[in-house]
């Protein structure tokens, strides 16, 4: 079988399980949340100097930037245990590997999938911030600009952190083990992102996605390009040497 037909076969997989719940309904969740914010203080957002200068999409930006930056890392710890759970609680690794594939392609199917799962979930974050903006009734046009750079940050940061999560949901039996780190990484991740160095780390660049001029976001750009291949190259060097049979 080739990458793609491993590939199709892992979305089949999830057709009809409680991925799309957290794939969809987290986000809008999210954007649930900051639009009650954004509606109850509007107007006291905009005496804010800070909140002025943004304008009213800004505004609705610069009050995600925590709550995203929390769920972002921990949504894809989800995903990706849930991409790995049906092969471990059913006991399917030695009838999948049985199976004329490599375990190149099977380690890189799914990795490709929870990636186009996190790229979904960050669709409907945007559908759902312009939605509640509308709801809303902010008054300026849509920022495309800085909503297309912040999707674009958080599509590049997100491929180490999923890297990661992939290779750990993969490499435990017991599910408990990866959402464990993941979601203490992504606790710790305000207090990374502080270190000149440490904000570097995957879990911790998300809180460098805004698109505003103070914020450097060449953390999740360098962190992301860096980081999502050569964790995967490695992790799939592991995946192929481990005794999983």
């Amino acid at each position: 079988m080739r990458l793609p037909d491993v590939f199709a076969t892992e979305v089949y997989k999830q057709k009809n399980g409680i991925m799309w719940w957290l794939v969809i309904g987290g986000p809008l969740l999210i954007a649930g949340l900051i639009f009650i914010d954004v509606w109850v203080r509007y107007d006291y957002l905009l005496t804010k100097s800070r909140s002025a200068e943004l304008g009213p999409w800004g505004i609705m930006l610069g009050e995600a930037v925590y709550l995203w930056a929390m769920f972002m890392p921990i949504g894809i710890t989800l995903i990706a245990a849930i991409v790995h759970y049906r092969e471990f609680s059913e006991n399917a690794w030695k009838h999948l590997l049985s199976l004329p594939v490599t375990r190149g392609s099977v380690y890189v199917s799914k990795w490709l999938l929870i990636v186009l799962l996190t790229y979904l979930a960050i669709l409907f974050l945007m559908l759902g911030f312009f939605v509640a903006g509308k709801i809303i009734g902010l008054s300026a046009p849509f920022a495309f600009g800085s909503y297309g750079r912040y999707a674009l940050y958080q599509a590049v940061g997100a491929l180490g952190i999923i890297s990661i999560q992939h290779w750990l949901s993969s490499r435990f039996k017991n599910v408990i083990m990866p959402v464990a780190i993941g979601i203490g990484l992504s606790v710790c991740a305000i207090f990374l992102a502080q270190s000149k160095v440490l904000s570097f780390f995957p879990h911790a660049t998300i809180l460098y996605t805004m698109p505003f001029e103070d914020v450097e976001n060449n953390r999740p750009l360098l962190s992301g390009l860096i980081a999502g291949p050569v964790l995967l190259v490695l992790g799939l060097l592991e995946f192929r040497r481990r005794d999983i049979v």
